[in-house]
């Protein structure tokens, strides 16, 4: 590539072709079709006359409103208290299952006999799958609530609503 350059060798370049049809261009010819002469019409009454008085809400439409708020605010309030429980849980879990796993290799190493190492080792393992399935079954049970807890506010302002 380098000697090409070197060597004066040009490559073969495009000729410019017909204008393309831009934005530009094509407003020009838009622009030209239109005339010029017709005058612009009148803006209607209806659009000048200011209103009588402001639209007023009613006050059951106001009461909606603040049940839809307060409903979301709730609603927030507990997806927020669920989150931070269901974080708790799987830390808490985490924790509890990587120390389990500690200890159980910890005993197997340190037992004398080979017997007695897979003795440990079966029921430690039992223990900690046990441990771990009731720690994730209560961390489902959990978030089920939780988002059961997320819905009930709005699921109460709508059944209101629909009264």
């Amino acid at each position: 590539m380098a000697e090409a350059k070197k060597t004066g060798t040009t490559r073969a370049r495009k000729q410019a072709s017909a204008p393309k049809i831009g934005p530009e261009l094509a407003l020009e010819s838009v622009q030209s079709v239109v005339a010029p002469d017709t005058p612009p019409s009148p803006p209607s009454a209806a659009i000048k006359a200011p209103m009588a008085e402001p639209m007023q809400f009613s006050r059951f439409g106001a009461d909606r409103a603040d049940a839809v708020r307060q409903a979301l605010s709730q609603a927030a309030l507990a997806t927020a208290n669920g989150a931070l429980e269901i974080n708790d849980k799987i830390i808490a879990a985490v924790q509890s299952q990587s120390d389990a796993a500690i200890d159980l290799w910890r005993t197997t190493f340190n037992t004398p006999h080979l017997t007695d190492a897979l003795r440990l080792h079966a029921n430690g393992t039992r223990q900690a799958y046990e441990t771990a399935s009731a720690q994730w079954q209560d961390i489902a049970e959990a978030t089920a609530r939780w988002f059961h807890k997320s819905m009930e506010p709005l699921q109460a302002a709508m059944a209101d609503r629909a009264r």
